[in-house]
Parts: C-alpha cells; structure tokens; sequence
C-alpha cells in the first residue's frame, strides 16, 4: 500500500515497492519539491536528490526501451503462432 502526504511546499510519497538497503527490506520514499525530487530508503539517512527534468528523460528511454522490448515478444510470440507443432 502507498500513502500519500501534502504539505504546503511538498508533497510525501511513500511507495509500496521495497528496495534493499544494507540488508533491510526498506520502503522507497519520494519527497516532490519544486525543481528536484529526493529518493531515499524510509529510515535510512541516504537521500538522492534529482532533478525533475533528468526524471523525465529516464522516464522516455525507458518508455522506448519498453516499446522495443514489447515488439521482439510479439514478434516472437507470433513467429511462434506460426511453426507448426508435431
């Protein structure tokens, strides 16, 4: 489960994904702020602050990245569809 908090200049993302922090199962938390997020594991003291503008750029390639990927199964599947069994 996500929770959401707001506040007047920022904006508190708790995620229900888990990453592994120095062995520990921990929360992703976002925290939005005007120009930048900051990423970091909930309870650990690590944050990665970045840019709202180079999460965009990571959020396109992935997306074409996405799309090529979904291509090669289709082509695949398809190529698949069509060898006859026996």
């Amino acid at each position: 489960m996500s929770f959401l908090f707001e506040y007047k200049s920022q904006t508190i993302f708790v995620s229900a994904s888990t990453v592994n922090d120095n062995g520990k199962k921990r929360k992703i938390v976002i925290e939005s702020r005007p120009t930048f997020a900051i990423v970091k594991p909930q309870g650990s003291r690590k944050c990665f602050p970045i840019a709202w503008e180079a999460i965009y750029e990571a959020a396109v390639r992935r997306h074409a990245e996405n799309l090529r990927l979904e291509a090669v199964a289709a082509k695949e599947h398809k190529a698949r569809k069509k060898k006859p069994t026996g």
